[in-house]
């Protein structure tokens, strides 16, 4: 049971949530660049919260699958059809066998995560033609499409271009007009964007001194300030250890936002503090689990009630 890359697109990626604690070894985490969308996900057709799904970007990939499963597509607006109908966000689907899956426009966002209940075997970019096994079996068999009729509040990813930070490390090393510069004025994501780093286009910034620093740590969210006095957010697939002063990190709360910013969007920092920071990363992964166990609920009394048509 399967489903088989009709087309590819451009970055389409199995992916996974990162490989922690071997950053030490030089090992970067990796794994997917928003997870709240990804998470989310998994949550509508009831898998664990970190199951390995498909990262699409645009242009994207098509999808034929095989064998009736059950999907959701959360994240970006790439206008998602079956067979020719139009996909909702953020609600569990009961694709039919030999559905073919298309994103054929984007509408806001930059990035799309397709679960499939049970999951998939393999990582890594996908190929044409390329055939992806379902880690288990699903149990399902209809020849039609079911949109069910509940979906999941995405409020936390919202598109506002307000991003809070704390400040790093070298947070001092910028100058006062610099430190205004940043926390006040908004910013561009340049076209040089991608699962390493996010640039951002503005007036240089100015530091008091100008001795290096020693290559230090840094992590997804971390922002460097690069000799030209432009900046660089760092992303998913981030280097394990950098020698830039490290001025400021987006919140974990934030990061998914901002990984679904496009080339040409605005960006505004917010200062804030590590406690308030920590208290919104719990208040979003309660509404995650709150998702979770809703969907579960919901999915095991559809299936229940529809066992023999299904």
């Amino acid at each position: 049971m399967s489903l088989i890359i009709h087309k590819v697109g451009i970055l389409d990626t199995i992916q996974h949530f990162g490989m922690k604690g071997l950053q030490s070894k030089g090992i970067r985490p990796g794994g997917v660049m928003d997870q709240f969308s990804a998470s989310i996900a998994n949550a509508l057709v009831g898998n664990k919260l970190n199951e390995d799904l498909l990262e699409i970007h645009f242009p994207a990939c098509e999808i034929i699958f095989t064998k009736s499963c059950l999907i959701s597509i959360v994240g970006a607006h790439f206008s998602a059809k079956l067979n020719e109908k139009y996909l909702p966000l953020n609600r569990p689907i009961l694709v039919p066998t030999n559905g073919k899956l298309q994103f054929v426009a984007p509408k806001s966002g930059r990035i799309v995560y397709l679960a499939i209940q049970g999951g998939l075997l393999g990582q890594g970019r996908l190929i044409k033609n390329s055939e992806i096994a379902f880690k288990k079996k699903p149990k399902l068999n209809t020849s039609s499409l079911h949109i069910f009729p509940w979906s999941a509040d995405v409020h936390w990813q919202k598109y506002s271009p307000e991003i809070h930070v704390i400040q790093g490390r070298e947070w001092e090393r910028l100058n006062e007009e610099s430190q205004r510069q940043f926390c006040c004025k908004p910013f561009k994501l340049s076209h040089h964007a991608d699962r390493m780093g996010y640039r951002l286009q503005h007036q240089p910034f100015h530091t008091r001194t100008k001795e290096e620093i020693i290559s230090s740590a840094v992590t997804f969210g971390t922002i460097q300030l690069l000799p030209n006095g432009q900046t660089i957010v760092l992303m998913a697939d981030h280097q394990t250890t950098g020698g830039y002063p490290r001025i400021a990190h987006v919140i974990s709360a934030d990061l998914p936002k901002l990984a679904q910013k496009s080339p040409g969007d605005e960006v505004i920092f917010h200062l804030t503090d590590q406690e308030t920071a920590e208290k919104e990363w719990v208040a979003q992964q309660k509404h995650i689990r709150q998702i979770q166990n809703i969907s579960q609920l919901k999915l095991n009394e559809f299936f229940q009630k529809n066992s023999n048509q299904l």
